[in-house]
């Protein structure tokens, strides 16, 4: 029994860390953290680790200046429940920045923020 119990209790410890990565961190993004894009990209796909809800998403794309470059909220990815999509809009070059903020489905908050220049 004791055995039982001892195994019981590691399996539950080897677990414990699954559970806790179970959050929408941003996997990848297009345009890429550092990337340099035409100034004719019409938007942003963020891809996270899990589904989202978008709903209670955010994300704003801004310039040095604060001007902001999305033109709408996020929106699904009809067939990828872990994909945002942006539409942007640029009206001069430079460097911004995007700061998103995501709900998974389980109801974990994440949040984050990469730039990437726009040429032009």
């Amino acid at each position: 029994m004791r055995c039982f119990a001892a195994l019981l209790a590691a399996l539950m410890l080897a677990a414990a860390p699954a559970a806790a990565l179970a959050h929408a961190y941003l996997k990848s993004s297009d345009p890429a953290a550092g990337a340099s894009v035409p100034a004719s990209t019409s938007r942003l796909l963020l891809t996270f680790t899990e589904e989202v809800q978008p709903q209670f998403c955010a994300v704003t794309v801004a310039d040095a200046m604060g001007m902001q470059a999305q033109t709408a909220k996020p929106a699904p990815v009809p067939g990828h429940a872990d994909e945002l999509t942006v539409p942007l809009h640029f009206e001069m070059g430079g460097k911004y920045t995007v700061k998103w903020d995501a709900l998974s489905t389980d109801g974990h908050k994440t949040h984050g923020s990469f730039s990437f220049t726009v040429s032009g």
